[in-house]
């Protein structure tokens, strides 16, 4: 649900993006699983280059609505806020690119097919089954950042050798796979009991300058290799370091004198916002939020890596706060 009455002389875009504009719906594809020219059934949304390659690579061609299209100076933008289905991946790619300059922020819904027989509830100048509504604002914000509460490693961070994707084959301990489980055992046989099926993975950047979070979501024992749930693509020299979820509560506090954006990603126990304004806005979903930074200029969205442009994250926990000046 997104909703806003806008004050006087505040400049905002309210829109709408959804598959007659040319959405692809990315994650209905297994994410790790590759594409050939022959058996691809979104052949005729998408084009693909020579050679196996990843639903990163796909050429997007989403269409902007015309209230986004027709902004006379896109680098006036200074925020994109909305909400969305779990299909946002291209979305924000097109957003990067035609608004390098802006914020971004968003909240994937809750799905509501036994409350109103609808896939998701989206409350925008009409109601939709899905897409993304959001509204585009040229005022000041400050910088959005992350917060992972809950998790803790239980392993070093390890140099990725090979990779594929969102997969990855080789550490610098050998395959993915194994390295993990070395990882799990050394748990167990420090005491730690816990029977815990999700697992995650923090990446890191070859400098160690930038990290993202993410659930692991399959392995192959045989073939060595481990799934993280990302669109984007994975590069030999990044670090990868092995993460649970903690029994022990934590909770970072935050305070602030300016209204305050807030979305999170909720779990079996809930979720608590950090502490902060008492003019708070945002919200917290178990599909999880969307952000990213304003970047001096256009980001080059074709290379796909997990570093480059807009983020997405479903790790339980997890939040993004924003400062509004």
């Amino acid at each position: 649900m997104l909703f806003h009455s806008p004050e006087p002389n505040e400049s905002s875009v309210p829109f709408y993006v959804g598959d007659e504009h040319g959405r692809q719906r990315l994650r209905e594809v297994a994410v790790g699983r590759w594409h050939n020219h022959i058996t691809d059934r979104f052949k005729q949304h998408a084009e693909w280059t020579h050679g196996p390659i990843s639903a990163t690579r796909a050429q997007s061609h989403i269409q902007l609505p015309h209230e986004l299209a027709n902004i006379a100076d896109p680098s006036s933008v200074s925020l994109i806020l909305f909400a969305s289905d779990k299909e946002t991946r291209q979305v924000l790619d097109k957003l990067d690119s035609q608004f390098p300059r802006a914020a971004k922020l968003g909240i994937v819904g809750s799905q509501t097919p036994f409350l109103n027989g609808r896939d998701y509830t989206l409350l925008g100048p009409h109601i939709h089954t899905g897409g993304v509504v959001g509204v585009a604002f040229s005022t000041h914000v400050c910088m959005p950042w992350v917060m992972h509460t809950g998790l803790e490693s239980i392993s070093d961070v390890l140099k990725i050798e090979r990779c594929k994707g969102n997969v990855v084959l080789e550490l610098e301990q050998g395959d993915a796979t194994h390295s993990l489980i070395a990882a799990l055992r050394k748990q167990r046989m420090d005491g730690d009991a816990r029977v815990d099926s999700r697992l995650f993975a923090r990446v890191t950047s070859a400098q160690g300058d930038e990290s993202r979070v993410f659930q692991v979501t399959g392995g192959n024992p045989a073939k060595g290799g481990i799934a993280l749930d990302t669109l984007r693509d994975l590069s030999p020299g990044q670090g990868i370091q092995f993460m649970m979820q903690s029994e022990s509560e934590h909770r970072v506090t935050s305070t602030s004198h300016n209204p305050r954006v807030c979305f999170g990603v909720s779990s079996e126990h809930g979720f608590t916002c950090p502490e902060a304004t008492t003019q708070m806005f945002g919200g917290a979903t178990e599909g999880g939020f969307s952000y990213g930074t304003p970047q001096p200029r256009a980001t080059q969205t074709n290379c796909g890596s997990v570093f480059t442009g807009s983020t997405e994250c479903a790790v339980p926990g997890s939040s993004v706060l924003l400062d509004l000046d």
